[in-house]
């Protein structure tokens, strides 16, 4: 991995973990075992390596789309593969958030623009998913598709608790596979609840 993708990859690490200011330079650079010249060769200041794990997420997130859309996998399937990785997806604190809209100007934009392409290209495969008789007729494109992006805020909220009864990954997997369940038709829900049944007898073993 060359040095460049290792700062943005442990300053990843760092700033889900304790949000960007709490984050120094001569932390990351200790914790890479390199000099902070060395950072600041490839960086210019902390946002710009924000913005290029920004870019990061962006960019590997439109390719597991690209693979699923292009492996002819139905709506319901994708909603699916999307739930189980960002099951596995590091979940940034509240600072992380906070930190982004109060210090980090460009990295705020570079943000809401994606929510924007986002929030069209949901719609857009929501009513894909109408068209193939997996979501049902009557659903509010515009309102289900608000709904998932906002459903960010609430876990990012829910790390506000001191001791929560429920992890982070079980928060999202909870309320998206209900979420998905909820707005599928019976051909939708079929899938969903085979799912659901792979998964207790895999938790069963």
């Amino acid at each position: 991995m060359e040095v460049k993708e290792r700062i943005i990859e442990k300053a990843g690490d760092l700033f889900y973990q304790y949000g960007i200011k709490n984050t120094s330079m001569d932390e990351l650079a200790s914790s890479l075992g390199i000099s902070k010249r060395t950072i600041y060769e490839n960086f210019r200041d902390k946002e710009g390596i924000l913005l290029s794990l920004l870019i990061k997420l962006r960019e590997e997130r439109d390719k597991h789309f690209s693979v699923f859309l292009s492996e002819k996998f139905n709506v319901v399937e994708i909603f699916i593969k999307i739930i189980e990785i960002q099951q596995a997806t590091p979940l940034g604190n509240v600072k992380f958030f906070q930190d982004i809209h109060k210090y980090y100007p460009r990295a705020a934009r570079l943000m809401q623009e994606d929510i924007n392409k986002n929030n069209a290209f949901l719609r857009s495969f929501l009513r894909n998913g109408i068209e193939q008789g997996f979501i049902r007729k009557d659903l509010n494109v515009d309102v289900a598709a608000f709904l998932v992006e906002e459903s960010t805020y609430t876990y990012v909220r829910a790390s506000y608790l001191e001791k929560p009864p429920f992890s982070f990954p079980e928060l999202f997997y909870t309320m998206m596979i209900n979420f998905v369940r909820g707005i599928s038709t019976e051909k939708g829900i079929k899938i969903i609840d085979r799912y659901l049944e792979k998964k207790k007898e895999e938790n069963n073993k």
